[in-house]
């Protein structure tokens, strides 16, 4: 079911994106205003896969996480009419899984922060553009909660360099985009076992995002 909601979300993105490259062009606006950087604040509701979203009792890797948000922000600057550069840094929450410990009112839940710089690609041309990123990351992620005997704590960390794609339409200073984050790292913190574990906790996020005046 998870699978899906991403595979809509990204096709809703794409749809979104072919609609508005066919609207009525409007004065054009570059991606960043003279004078230097500008913030960008951004938001988004976040869907986890694979061993994320995998039950807890499924798999050695499982963490039972339901979809979430995303928060972030970053300082983008000009480098060309159609490209930017952005230091930026995102947090992505999951819904936790729920029921555990001896009287069902204990949870598991699980967090990344992604610290990136992203290069943009901004279409150069009148109205609703189009936009791709890449965004090379730092991921520091959490794991807390009651673990796979559904009583003893854990309270695990693993680190991951990894990248971010995506793709979606910008309006003036508003854009809404896909966005694929992998996340891909071993750890040995998360679960008591007795060598490192891979993990897999690629996420999709439907993302809005404004530019401060």
């Amino acid at each position: 079911m998870i699978r899906r909601h991403a595979a809509m979300l990204l096709l809703v993105t794409a749809f979104a994106a072919v609609t508005a490259h066919a609207a009525t062009p409007v004065p054009a606006v570059p991606p960043v205003p003279d004078g230097g950087g500008r913030l960008w604040v951004e938001g988004g509701w976040a869907v986890p896969l694979r061993d994320l979203a995998d039950g807890l009792d499924a798999t050695p890797e499982g963490a039972g996480a339901i979809p979430g948000f995303e928060a972030g922000m970053g300082w983008r600057f000009g480098v060309t009419p159609a490209w930017s550069l952005a230091p930026t840094v995102h947090y992505v929450g999951y819904g936790d899984a729920t029921g555990l410990g001896n009287d069902g009112e204990a949870t598991l839940g699980a967090a990344s922060v992604r610290y990136g710089v992203e290069l943009l690609w901004t279409a150069n041309r009148p109205g609703a553009r189009l936009i791709f990123g890449v965004t090379p990351a730092l991921v520091h992620n959490r794991l807390h909660g009651a673990g796979k005997d559904h009583v003893t704590a854990v309270a695990g960390t693993g680190e991951s360099f990894d990248v971010s794609v995506r793709s979606g339409i910008r309006f003036g200073n508003t854009e809404i985009s896909a966005v694929w984050h992998l996340n891909r790292f071993s750890s040995y913190r998360f679960f008591e076992t007795p060598t490192e574990l891979d993990y897999n906790w690629d996420t999709v996020v439907l993302r809005f995002g404004w530019q401060l005046p």
